[in-house]
């Protein structure tokens, strides 16, 4: 593997072995070096002053005040001897009428600065994203309905209920993306709702009991009607939109013939290697998008696989 997809490198050790202690996360929070990522409700803190995006870390006197930071907190890991976290300031109505934060930065989507990021900044903000997400729509326990709380640095929520106290994890849901080929030309696709110049690779998650392997061969069979073989692994990525994990595979199509799911597909049909050349040029010298995708189809393309 070559350069690793952007979101997937973010330099931390997590110290996962320690995250249960509560008297070692206590003395590292207050650790007068410790940083943290603000994260407001699925945005991300973003400096663009020097015209160059950056990720905006505060120092423990820069965060808001609140009651009840301890629940909105997650140790990220340490860079070097520096302790990081991410903290959710959701609770604030209007993060621009505050003027410590206004005078920091913005909150954006990371995927609209995307690659415009430094590749550890993507990392640690897709990091940060996907927690916030978790502890979210994790308030209430699935099994008994009461409420809960974070644990473990903030890698757990647990049961208030002490006839319950079930430990939630955090959920990563992974997909498959994929890369479908016959002879020289793939197999791209268009959603609904997509403009009619725009495709894509087919994708589609994992169900319970399947290997990756066999959720291709499923998915294309379903969109578009193509048996496949031939199935290999490009590559992964870590999708924060909200907790994915992207699986890429490249598979070799048995037919021609493309039937469409008209529930998920709008339209597909077969791309040659010199109708995408171009583009697959101007991804290899200067990458446009952070999505797996647009990396697999050039390195099919440049036949970088």
């Amino acid at each position: 593997m070559r350069t690793p997809n952007f979101f997937s490198e973010n330099d931390f050790d997590r110290k996962s072995e320690k995250r249960a202690d509560e008297a070692w996360f206590e003395q590292t929070l207050m650790s007068p070096e410790a940083l943290f990522l603000p994260m407001w409700r699925k945005h991300s803190l973003i400096s663009q002053k020097t015209g160059s995006p950056r990720a905006v870390y505060l120092t423990r006197q820069e965060i808001p005040e609140s009651e009840n930071h301890d629940q909105d907190i997650v140790f990220l890991g340490f860079r070097n001897e520096t302790p990081y976290f991410s903290i959710d300031l959701s609770h604030i109505e209007n993060p621009n009428d505050n003027n410590s934060l206004s005078k920091k930065g913005e909150f954006l989507d990371i995927r609209k600065v995307g690659l415009q990021l430094p590749r550890n900044d993507g990392g640690a903000l897709a990091y940060a994203r996907a927690l916030a997400h978790w502890h979210q729509t994790n308030q209430y326990c699935g099994r008994c309905g009461s409420g809960t709380e974070a644990q473990s640095s903030g890698h757990v929520r647990k049961c208030k209920n002490p006839s319950c106290a079930v430990e939630h994890f955090p959920r990563t849901d992974s997909a498959v993306i994929m890369v479908v080929s016959r002879a020289e030309r793939i197999c791209l696709a268009r959603k609904p709702g997509w403009s009619s110049n725009q495709y894509s690779v087919l994708a589609g998650f994992l169900e319970p009991g399947e290997t990756p392997e066999s959720a291709v061969i499923r998915e294309v069979k379903e969109e578009v009607g193509l048996k496949v073989d031939n199935v290999r692994y490009h590559s992964s990525q870590p999708w924060p939109f909200p907790t994915n994990l992207m699986l890429g595979f490249f598979a070799e199509a048995q037919s021609d013939e493309i039937t469409i799911d008209k529930c998920e597909i709008e339209h597909a049909r077969w791309f040659t290697r010199e109708e995408l050349r171009s583009e697959a040029l101007l991804y290899q010298k200067k990458p446009q998008s952070v999505s797996i995708a647009r990396r697999m189809i050039a390195d099919w393309v440049l036949e970088n696989f």
